[in-house]
């Protein structure tokens, strides 16, 4: 690759240039750390509410997540090589990347929602309510394993010769 045809967002060595994006992400992730222990020092609520605590702690991730993920899945896309851009070419590929950002986002609202309304309101025990996050995380592994298996197999021949490029 000659200098003419270097990708945006390299650096004059050819080093992706991540520009900004780290000192953010250190930011965004000092900062939830904080309004953690501040909310959780002062403004918790009570021990017997304690599901309550846990959704709060659930929507402030959740709240990092989105934009840290943003930022840097922007960047991702920018810096994607050719290769990349082929598989989003491939049938069937698009909607599975969409379905593997939505459903953890949809996995982590129920959850929330979980904490804050019905673990409360029917006096479920942290065991049961330990059950629902493992199950929901066995759900969305599962579900997910299901969609990208499938099309792994039905796809891997086709991206052997871009693993080999890559070997030389």
């Amino acid at each position: 690759m000659n200098k003419e045809e270097k990708p945006c967002c390299e650096d004059a060595e050819g080093k992706p240039d991540t520009g900004w994006r780290p000192s953010f992400s250190i930011i965004v992730g000092v900062g939830w750390l904080i309004s953690i222990i501040i909310f959780l020092g002062f403004f918790a609520y009570p021990t017997e509410l304690w599901e309550k605590n846990v959704a709060v702690i659930l929507l402030s991730t959740l709240l990092a997540f989105s934009l840290l993920g943003g930022v840097w899945a922007l960047w991702g896309i920018k810096m994607m090589p050719k290769e990349g851009r082929e598989m989003f070419k491939t049938s069937a590929f698009k909607w599975r990347v969409q379905v593997s950002v939505i459903l953890p986002f949809i996995a982590i609202i129920f959850l929330i929602i979980w904490f804050w309304f019905i673990a409360e309101l029917y006096s479920f025990s942290v065991w049961q309510s330990i059950a629902i996050v493992l199950v929901t995380l066995l759900a969305i592994g599962g579900i997910l394993g299901l969609i990208w298996a499938r099309w792994g197999v039905k796809h891997s021949k086709e991206f052997k010769k871009y693993e080999n490029n890559k070997k030389e």
